[in-house]
This record gives structure tokens, C-alpha cells and sequence, in this order.
């Protein structure tokens, strides 16, 4: 990750890892940055006091700037990162995620190119051995959807400007799930978003991870975070995401509304059918 004679005619990218007790993950998460091609990055690590390995496993980093000290949360720390940053272009990298090669090379050019405050790539899914799962395809920015259909925004593949960030005023530190999305929403009211058709980052999936431990938490952060910006109150993400979840018998009611509405009288059949047989044992 050294800089050649152009490195310091590049924009300096400050790529932020908040850290807890993930020491097994982060040092590929460090090797990932420093794999990366683009020749000017800085990499801090804010690290909440972790009881694992993870402080050994900085020590081993000179390059890195890091301080391991109590915080309000991810989103605190995030905030504390780039309050540190020299970079105009900020990147955000949980400590147990990646960069795929090339990843900030292509994000920075994305800025450069189109004079855009965020952009966002395809991402990976990967399980705890860093083996694939899915790849997830990026799609445009539309703000209408964002709020009210799906967070199409993928964290660890997304690059922005230190301007955007400080204008909106960094991550709110009252969300512990939702804080991305509702970045990406305050970001996307005020400026341009791109995407890049190139998987940009690995999000790994565990059982330490907040999505597979604490999964409830994100839907009611989600909605609130959706209807401080306007989203509607019935919106797809409330009756698809939301219902199924957190009121299972109401989404029932739904589809067997949806399949009427619809005269699919036969769908119907098919969905009671099936139920009964599980009631039934059969």
C-alpha cells in the first residue's frame, strides 16, 4: 500500500475499521486493504477495548493508526475514525469484512469521474471461512426506492466524499443496526450516488455478527430510520420485511388479500392446502 511518485498526485482515501473482539477476522480484513492497488490509502482502526486477540494482532500493523479505547457504540467509533482522517475520500470497513482486489482503485475513479459524493458496488456474502455464498449486483441509487423498498447500498462496498460525510453530519450514533441506511438516506436527499457494475466488498456472515445474532434489531431501527425521511407508512419494506417477521398471522391475511385482489383463486387453494398439511403433520 505504498505510494509511488503519482500516489500523492491521487486523493488520499481513509478507509475507518471500527473493531470489537473480532481477532480472528480483522488481520485478513487489514490484509485486504493492504492488497488493495490504489496507492494512497490510510487505514485506522478504532477498536472498543477488545478482551481477544485483536490488540496482538494490531501490534503486528505498523502502518496502521489505531486506539482501542471505550466507546457509544459502532457508530461512535465510526465517527471517532473519521474525525482522526486526513483522507478526502472515506471508506467504511467492519472489521470482520474485505475489499475484493481492486476495490478502492475502482470507487475513487467512480468520484473522480463523475464528481458524484457516494458511490457503491456489488458486494459478496461470505460465511466465516471467507468461502462465497452469494455475489449481490449493484443497482442505481433511486432515493424513492432506498426508503421504501430495500437498502440497496452495501457498506463494505462503498466509497464517499469527506464532504458529504461532514455536511450531513456523520453516522447518528442512536442507531446500533440501522446506522448505514440511514446514512446512505441523508446522503442521498442531499447528493449524487453511483454505482459500479464490480464487486467492491466481502461481507462476511457469522455467528458473532449482528445479523445473525441479533437479527430483530434491525427491523424496527429500519422502518423508524425510513419514516424520519418520508418513507410511507405502507410501504413494501413494512409489509414484506416488516409483517413476515414480526407479525407472521398479519402477513398471512396479506397474501390471502393480494391472492384475492388478484382472482388467483387457485394460488389460494394451493397456499391453504399446504398449511393444513403442515398443521396436520402430513
Amino acid at each position: 500500500m505504498g505510494a509511488g511518485d503519482q500516489g500523492f498526485e491521487l486523493p488520499l482515501v481513509s478507509v475507518v475499521t471500527p473493531s470489537l473482539n473480532q481477532g480472528r477476522f480483522i488481520e485478513a480484513t487489514i490484509q485486504s486493504v493492504l492488497e488493495q492497488d490504489y496507492p494512497h490509502i490510510e487505514h485506522l482502526v478504532i477498536d472498543g477495548c477488545s478482551a481477544d486477540t485483536t490488540i496482538d494482532v494490531l501490534r503486528r500493523y505498523p502502518h496502521l493508526r489505531w486506539v482501542s479505547e471505550l466507546d457509544r457504540g459502532q457508530a461512535d467509533a465510526v465517527n471517532t475514525g473519521f474525525r482522526m482522517a486526513r483522507g478526502t475520500i472515506f471508506a467504511w470497513l467492519n472489521a470482520d469484512d474485505l475489499y475484493l482486489p481492486g476495490a478502492i482503485s475502482a470507487g475513487v475513479q467512480i468520484l473522480q469521474a463523475t464528481g458524484c459524493a457516494v458511490v457503491h458496488g456489488s458486494w459478496r456474502q461470505i460465511d466465516e471461512h471467507g468461502e462465497t455464498i452469494r455475489d449481490v449486483e449493484a443497482v442505481s441509487f433511486d432515493l424513492d426506492k432506498q426508503l421504501n423498498e430495500r437498502n440497496a447500498v452495501a457498506q463494505p462496498g462503498s466509497l464517499f466524499t469527506r464532504e458529504a460525510f461532514e455536511a450531513v453530519g456523520g453516522l447518528d450514533t442512536r442507531y446500533r443496526y440501522a446506522m448505514d441506511y440511514e446514512l446512505w438516506l441523508r446522503l442521498g436527499e442531499r447528493f449524487e450516488v453511483r454505482h459500479v457494475d464490480r464487486v467492491l466488498g466481502a461481507y462476511r456472515l457469522h455467528g458473532d455478527s449482528k445479523t445473525i445474532a441479533e437479527p430483530a434489531g434491525f427491523v424496527p431501527e429500519t422502518l423508524e430510520a425510513g419514516r424520519r425521511h418520508g418513507a410511507r407508512r405502507f410501504s413494501p419494506i413494512y409489509m414484506d420485511w416488516y409483517l413476515p417477521r414480526r407479525r407472521p398471522w398479519l402477513y398471512r391475511l396479506l397474501i390471502i388479500w393480494r391472492l384475492l385482489r388478484a382472482g388467483d383463486l387457485r394460488a389460494l387453494s394451493e397456499r391453504v392446502a399446504a398449511r393444513a398439511r403442515r398443521l396436520g403433520g402430513g
